[in-house]
């Protein structure tokens, strides 16, 4: 389960975003007026509240911000490690593509086990499948065929 805290100040806002990730069923979502940065995961933050952005330093890939258009910060942000910005005025579904990018951009644990497929493994990790040989083909022998995570 992905964790993600929202401390944005439209409260509005706030909660679509917050359905639009719990309806996906992997997200843990906090809404919170501080964030707490020894929670794990994506932490979103209005660009306006600079005291947060102090938080960022750490930990820069994890983090979302809602910035003004046209606004300033945006050079501040991207020297301070901030990759993922999210203009006020754009679509709550938009935000949680940031938020999703945020989050492959977080160190994978390694191996995890889902309920519905088995284990899965990071990106480090070589995955091998097997073809079978058709029963047509007698002279075929079985090939061990690597293949490339993400596919």
């Amino acid at each position: 389960m992905k964790t993600v805290q929202l401390a944005i100040g439209d409260s509005e806002y706030a909660q679509s975003l917050r359905n639009s990730l719990l309806r996906d069923g992997t997200h843990r979502v906090y809404l919170v007026d501080q964030p707490d940065p020894r929670i794990d995961g994506v932490v979103v933050i209005d660009g306006s509240k600079l005291d947060c952005l102090s938080l960022c330093k750490d930990q820069p890939e994890r983090f979302v911000v809602i910035a003004c258009k046209g606004t300033d910060s945006l050079f501040g942000l991207w020297k301070a490690g901030i990759r993922h910005v999210v203009f006020e005025g754009d679509s709550p579904s938009t935000a949680q593509l940031a938020i999703i990018a945020a989050e492959l951009r977080l160190p994978n644990p390694g191996l995890k086990t889902s309920p519905v497929s088995g284990p899965t493994f990071a990106r480090s990790h070589h995955c091998h499948s097997f073809v079978r040989k058709p029963a047509h083909a007698k002279h075929i022998s079985e090939a061990r065929v690597p293949t490339t995570p993400g596919r």
